[in-house]
């Protein structure tokens, strides 16, 4: 029999030892590093009341290990406990026996018992996760910005911050989470380590006493031969208003002298328009004349593990203003408990559960698709147009897509 519980701090050279093994590339088993790691993991049972460590034991023997994160995330104006789930690692003795499945189930079936509705996680390979019923969230694009490129103007609000200025900028952060949708409110215990980093510049943008935005960064060497060619690469950039993004924007314009590249990844699809030359320094084409820009990839995925209960927990109107009472048919091979079919009635925005009633429109679709639906990283037509939604009524289609409408995507800036 297999049993999932807390790992005690006893096992926790157990615990560095497969989290080693199941991750070679952090190099986790150098002495130095394990140790490093393994103190970290110490610190976190004994500090963090919001991270834990779980195994997966079978005849007392720890065969997997998982992190488990409780994260108070905005899902479109309502500050909702979910669940995340990281550094899942499997003993290479025990590879190919289900381990990870019986862990994610284990996750999964805890956060339910809590009454959570919606967990995301970084994914290791997206189909694996894909099958277990996680929806792919927002992309994520990566560009390589001559310093010159972007605009310039005042940059005389723009501070240097430091550990002497947490407060203030876990204040403003906390702001910004409650205006974002998908963004995980951040603790003061992680903005410490972020602060603790020593290679780490943060400056901000402060007006009248108030901190409006801020950005992190760090240098890296960009040629092997010359000392002096590096890049700026942007760890976190976060602001409230125009004039906090200008400021912020021309203070790394200003570093044209000295830095070659700035590297800043953003969820924004829109960022190019900013730049007078987006390009990233490839000088690649692309058919038949478009340059490339930057790189875009997936990453952070979510799942709804309580259908009923996510509807349920909606404090803000997210949908849109269309009147529909719709049959609602969720599959979910992973997680049956969560599969099923409801009667749902939609007003100003707000949805409803009946019991009786007639449905105007049947919809049924796999719990993937429908956890990027209802987070906004797709729109109802496109899963209609893949094939990925089955609906009874086609001239419903333009209704459903303005139903579940959702003007911004999730974007969240918080790694675990």
């Amino acid at each position: 029999m297999e049993e999932i519980r807390p790992v005690t701090s006893e096992e926790v050279s157990e615990v560095v030892r497969i989290t080693g093994m199941a991750y070679p590339g952090s190099n986790l088993l150098a002495s130095e590093n394990a140790q490093r790691f393994s103190e970290r993991v110490k610190d976190t049972l004994e500090n963090d009341p919001n991270v834990s460590f779980h195994g997966c034991y079978r005849n007392d023997q720890l065969i997997g290990m998982m992190r488990w994160h409780d994260l108070s995330m905005n899902v479109h104006g309502t500050q909702m406990l979910t669940g995340g789930i990281g550094m899942v690692a499997v003993d290479l003795l025990h590879k190919k026996e289900k381990v990870a499945k019986t862990m994610l189930e284990g996750f999964i079936g805890s956060y339910r018992e809590r009454g959570v509705s919606l967990v995301s996680l970084y994914p290791f390979r997206v189909d694996f996760y894909k099958q277990m019923g996680f929806g792919v969230g927002t992309k994520i694009h990566q560009y390589r910005i001559k310093p010159s490129s972007l605009p310039f103007g005042s940059k005389d609000k723009i501070i240097y911050l430091g550990m002497e200025n947490r407060e203030e900028m876990l204040a403003c952060s906390h702001r910004i989470v409650r205006q974002t949708h998908g963004m995980i409110r951040k603790t003061d215990r992680e903005l410490k380590k972020f602060l603790e980093q020593p290679e780490q510049i943060v400056v901000g943008y402060k007006n009248e006493g108030k901190l409006g935005g801020y950005l992190a960064f760090q240098f890296q060497r960009a040629h092997e031969e010359n000392k002096m060619i590096n890049d700026l690469v942007v760890k976190e950039f976060e602001y409230e208003s125009q004039e906090a993004l200008n400021q912020l924007l021309s203070f790394l314009h200003s570093q044209a002298d000295q830095v070659h590249r700035i590297v800043l990844t953003t969820t924004d699809e829109d960022f190019h328009l900013l730049l007078s030359d987006p390009g990233n320094g490839t000088n690649n084409l692309l058919p038949s004349v478009y340059h490339e820009s930057h790189t875009s990839g997936v990453g952070l995925m979510y799942r709804v593990i309580d259908v009923p209960g996510f509807f349920s927990k909606l404090a803000q109107p997210m949908f849109g203003t269309e009147q529909l009472t719709l049959r609602l048919t969720i599959r979910d091979s992973f997680l049956p408990e969560n599969e099923g079919s409801w009667l749902i009635q939609f007003s100003e925005g707000r949805p409803k559960i009946i019991v009786d009633g007639e449905a105007e429109v049947s919809v049924s679709m796999d719990i993937s698709d429908f956890s990027s639906l209802v987070m906004g990283a797709v729109s109802f037509r496109k899963l209609y147009t893949y094939g990925l939604v089955e609906v009874d009524a086609a001239e419903a289609i333009a209704k459903l897509d303005r139903l579940f409408f959702i003007s911004d995507k999730p974007r969240s800036t918080t790694p675990f």
